[in-house]
């Protein structure tokens, strides 16, 4: 039987997505694909393209790694905004089939639920997105939604209430009420850069992909680095050298390129197993759950680093950002596939 482990929080984005697999070398008339280095597709106006399948899932931070870290035995609540349309009652379906608590998740009366259209690049599992956002942006975060929580999970918040909820976020963490792992999304990080910077200097795990890591550190780090081929070690030890905590740690990752984790005193990288993925939409939700999961479980830096690339490897086997999330004794066996080096 798997202990109950200290409860986590994860706050954020809640939606729906459906998912259109395409082959673009099969594309019928009205629309073009580029062959290039630089992937497009391009729709005629009034075109019809077939699309052969179709799938959906449940989306957005909230709702990835909640499921991913209850599938590892972790409680874990969800807290995000969601409409009172079928689309609505359907993920509070889901998440409680997944043994995430509901509590912390708002229904807003008369209001749609976000929803995102995927299409995905069958060839190289590649995706672009259409998302259209409505309750995700009336998100308002009390201190009553995390102060039951040890642990907060939070990743791109959006809306007009955008600041007070980080500002919210921000006496939890340094009152000492939680802990935080925070992944800093793009939107916040070109608006509200000063309050990513706090969070960060605060957050006992920085969670960031190589394009944040850049963008965060351009905001206090003015030094060129010319070393691109050790690129990630200088980004790494930057924001490691920005947070408060001697015992935080900085993961990056980087897609096929792998994973990078900065602890107190070693830099550890895992690569990624070579394959085609099917749908690469939620591997980086998946990392940061195994991550997380390892990481309340007492499992070394290494595990942590093995669990996470497991739970992401799994993942793109699938469509969406849940189906081939990994459950606790599933992921001890499938994370000895990942090497780990220093």
């Amino acid at each position: 039987m798997i202990n109950q482990k200290p409860k986590v929080i994860c706050v954020g984005s809640m939606g729906k997505d459906i998912f259109f697999p395409i082959d673009p070398t099969q594309m019928s008339h009205g629309a073009q694909y580029s062959t290039t280095d630089s992937k497009w597709f391009n729709f005629e106006y009034g075109s019809k393209i077939h699309v052969e399948d179709r799938y959906n899932a449940l989306g957005g931070c909230a709702c990835n790694v909640s499921i991913g870290l209850a599938r590892l035995g972790v409680h874990v609540s969800a807290c995000g905004n969601i409409g009172s349309d079928a689309e609505g009652k359907w993920i509070m379906d889901v998440l409680q089939e997944e043994s995430v608590d509901i509590e912390k998740v708002h229904m807003i009366e008369n209001a749609k639920t976000d929803l995102s259209v995927i299409l995905v690049d069958t060839v190289v599992g590649e995706r672009t997105i259409f998302v259209n956002r409505d309750v995700g942006e009336r998100l308002i975060i009390t201190e009553n939604d995390i102060n039951n929580a040890q642990w907060c999970y939070v990743s791109s918040l959006y809306g007009e209430n955008l600041r007070n909820n980080m500002h919210v976020l921000h006496h939890a963490v340094t009152s000492g009420k939680i802990m935080l792992a925070y992944n800093p999304g793009g939107n916040n990080i070109a608006h509200d850069a000063d309050i990513v910077l706090d969070l960060i200097h605060h957050a006992r795990i920085v969670f960031v992909n190589r394009t944040e890591a850049r963008e965060i550190i351009a905001h206090f780090d003015s030094v060129k680095n010319e070393k691109n081929e050790k690129e990630e070690l200088y980004l790494l030890h930057t924001l490691k050298q920005h947070m408060k905590d001697d015992n935080g740690v900085v993961v990056l990752t980087d897609g096929r390129n792998g994973a990078w984790a900065c602890g107190s005193d070693e830099i550890l990288r895992t690569t990624t197993i070579d394959k085609d993925p099917h749908d690469t939409t939620g591997a980086g939700d998946a990392f940061a759950s195994g991550f997380l999961g390892g990481f309340l479980y007492g499992k070394t830096l290494t595990q942590c680093m093995q669990w996470g690339g497991a739970n992401s490897d799994s993942v793109i086997d699938h469509y969406g950002a849940q189906k081939g999330l990994l459950r606790y004794d599933i992921i001890e066996k499938q994370s000895r596939m990942f090497d780990v080096k220093k």
